[in-house]
């Protein structure tokens, strides 16, 4: 089949443009390649070729918007890293106890009140035991004797190895005594952690019998937190 020269004008046009346009990928793959430049294209007449600075431009657009993913990403890590450094101090702050305050308080115990009958040949004895954690511990009362020819009675407070002398009659040391026989007095006596004893003593007297109104308190501070 003969073709007309319209026809043949037309195939021909198409050639050239798929010449121009394979050389013209040819150049691009080159420059993204690093490879020798290939030589310009010229194209034919009523062709035009394709901006070959589009690629490039392509390129330093994605080239861009991955930089700005990275710093992006960056960021967000640099926030977190602050956020999570700053939370432990600031919890610290918060959880941590204040100290416990310390504070004394007074306390009075009643050891002996009201009258008491101490027998003709006889004692009463009153046992008192001082902790370690009473503060400052002391013994305060005072006592009135009546009965017999004197209306008199022993008086002494003293350590637990030392009463036994005292109460059978011999030299003993003593924190508090009458030094003698006595109708009234009154005693306030400091006293270390341990064990003591109060005592009144009619062993003196074989016939009568002896009423002795005493009042006598332990007072100690104790420790209490706040």
């Amino acid at each position: 089949m003969e073709l007309t020269p319209e026809e043949k004008q037309r195939i021909e046009e198409e050639e050239r443009k798929r010449l121009a346009e394979e050389e013209y990928r040819a150049q691009v793959r080159s420059q993204l390649n690093n490879a020798s430049p290939v030589p310009p294209v010229t194209a034919s007449p009523g062709y035009i070729l394709p901006d070959p600075d589009e690629p490039s431009k392509g390129w330093w657009v994605l080239g861009m918007v991955v930089a700005a993913i990275v710093g992006a990403i960056i960021w967000a890590n640099v926030g977190q890293s602050s956020k999570a450094d700053a939370e432990p101090s600031a919890a610290s702050s918060v959880s941590t106890p204040s100290a416990p305050r310390i504070r004394y308080v007074p306390v009075s115990q009643k050891i002996a009140t009201g009258q008491v009958v101490v027998k003709a040949g006889g004692y009463v004895q009153y046992r008192i035991t001082i902790q370690p954690e009473m503060r400052e511990a002391r013994i305060t009362g005072s006592f009135n004797a009546s009965g017999g020819s004197g209306n008199d009675i022993y008086a002494a407070i003293a350590g637990q190895s030392e009463y036994t002398n005292w109460i059978n009659g011999h030299a003993a040391r003593v924190f508090y005594g009458t030094q003698g026989k006595k109708s009234t007095d009154s005693f306030d006596v400091w006293l270390a952690p341990g064990t003591y004893y109060l005592a009144l003593s009619n062993k003196f007297s074989a016939l009568s019998d002896k009423y002795v109104f005493i009042e006598a308190d332990l007072n100690y501070s104790r420790a209490e937190t706040y």
